[in-house]
């Protein structure tokens, strides 16, 4: 049993008062603490994965600074508490991925010293009486370790029983030696072939498959080992796909294409039009095991596109689309594709309504071949209105429509993908969030 939070004794009250005190504060930061945590916790390697996961570990570091935080202010004992959701399925996804259980201990150790850090800043400005303010520490920092020593006990139980179950579901047996096949070690691609089936020597086009809605599908991996199936039916060439479920909402695939080296993205759309719900990134064809390594970052570069640009991008999307490679490459770059569109678009790259109809109607222009009549029909405007709008457009842009006609296409189509965060105020100033 663990003791209770203020103990005993005349003083008790008081102490009290001080723990409840830091709980509201720490309540008050709750935004700004999560934040800054889930940035520190990701300078873990192993823990600076994809989109999801890092939303989810942001869910996770919420949900257990609430926790801690009612802890101070109810007085509540450790037993009594749940682990928060966001957390346990933390752990369950990092188990399915195969990351590491330290590295999860290591996430609550830098949560536990980061959370006790901003508590003695806090204690700094708080007017008390020393003796008190002591024991308030205390008491606040054994809440602490008991909280993590117990969420990671919980978690861990957790994460070894899913990672166990994990090991044997269908499309995992073999994922380590997949994952030594991509890192370019300890993997022998004969030995991996015969364990797979599935054979080097040809044509691959890699494809990222996701949920995206992880909430409303139970069983998105069946669904993604049957379009696995229904692709191999329809392009197959006698090699099997190799699918690899990462966790239970992603999966990768690798279709064999033989000496095929035409995309198949229309036909991914054709067989994912009946399943609304799931998502695919995929690649572009590439030969041998140099290729099978190049198709798959590709589909997780636009894997990672797609996220970002969430409902304003479509349901299958390839690196070979148009714009697709660059902006996904521009995007890995802190502030890369923010800085080169607005070197491209100028002041068409500002937050206000005028520069959003500039932006509109420079993107229909160059869509139809610099066509007035066709640009009015598409805006539904009359044509000396799109005419006045391109001359104001050209003055602001100077030589850039001739000159850079293809970066100005570009930066367009990403800001109708990644939407205002691209952009600054009309005053220069970057949006938050920006690079």
């Amino acid at each position: 049993m663990t003791q209770p939070l203020t103990g005993a004794g005349p003083d008790a009250a008081e102490v009290r008062r001080l723990v409840a005190t830091m709980g509201q504060r720490l309540a008050e930061q709750q935004p700004y603490l999560t934040r800054v945590l889930t940035d520190n916790i990701r300078s873990i390697s192993d823990l600076d994965l994809d989109q999801p996961l890092i939303d989810l570990l942001d869910a996770s570091v919420d949900s257990n600074i609430n926790t801690i935080v009612h802890l101070l202010i109810n007085a509540i004992p450790v037993e009594r508490i749940q682990a928060p959701t966001a957390a346990v399925e933390y752990a369950l996804r990092l188990a399915q991925r195969g990351v590491p259980s330290y590295s999860l201990v290591r996430a609550y150790q830098l949560g536990q010293e980061y959370l006790m850090t901003v508590v003695l800043q806090e204690f700094e400005q708080v007017d008390a009486d020393r003796a008190h303010t002591l024991r308030a520490v205390r008491v606040i920092a054994d809440a602490v370790y008991q909280y993590i020593d117990w969420i990671c006990l919980h978690l861990l139980d957790r994460y070894e029983d899913e990672r166990g179950r994990w090991a044997t579901t269908s499309g995992n047996v073999a994922s380590a030696m997949l994952q030594g096949l991509l890192r370019g070690v300890d993997t022998s691609v004969h030995d991996f072939e015969s364990e797979t089936g599935y054979r080097m020597d040809q044509h691959h086009v890699g494809l990222v498959l996701w949920s995206r809605d992880p909430g409303g599908i139970t069983d998105a991996l069946l669904t993604m080992e049957r379009i696995s199936r229904e692709l191999d039916a329809r392009i197959g060439t006698g090699t099997p796909p190799l699918f690899s479920a990462i966790d239970r909402t992603t999966g990768w695939l690798w279709m064999g294409r033989g000496r095929h080296a035409e995309p198949i993205d229309r036909v991914v759309a054709e067989v994912l039009a009946k399943f609304p719900d799931l998502g695919a990134a995929v690649g572009l064809p590439e030969p041998g095991i140099d290729g099978f390594r190049r198709t798959h970052a590709q589909a997780r570069d636009t894997f990672e596109l797609a996220l970002t640009a969430g409902d304003r991008i479509g349901q299958v999307v390839g690196f070979g689309d148009r714009g697709i490679a660059l902006i996904s490459l521009l995007l890995q770059q802190p502030g890369g594709l923010q800085r080169w569109v607005r070197d491209v678009l100028g002041p068409l790259g500002e937050v206000s309504p005028a520069a959003a109809r500039a932006r509109a109607t420079l993107g229909a222009w160059l869509d139809h071949d610099r066509n007035f009549q066709a640009t009015a029909e598409a805006l539904q405007v009359h044509r000396n209105t799109v005419k006045y709008r391109i001359e104001r457009i050209t003055a602001d842009l100077d030589d850039r429509l001739g000159d850079r006609r293809v970066d100005l296409e570009l930066a367009l189509l990403a800001c109708r993908l990644l939407g205002d965060e691209l952009l600054v105020e009309p005053d220069g100033h970057r949006r938050p969030g920006q690079g």
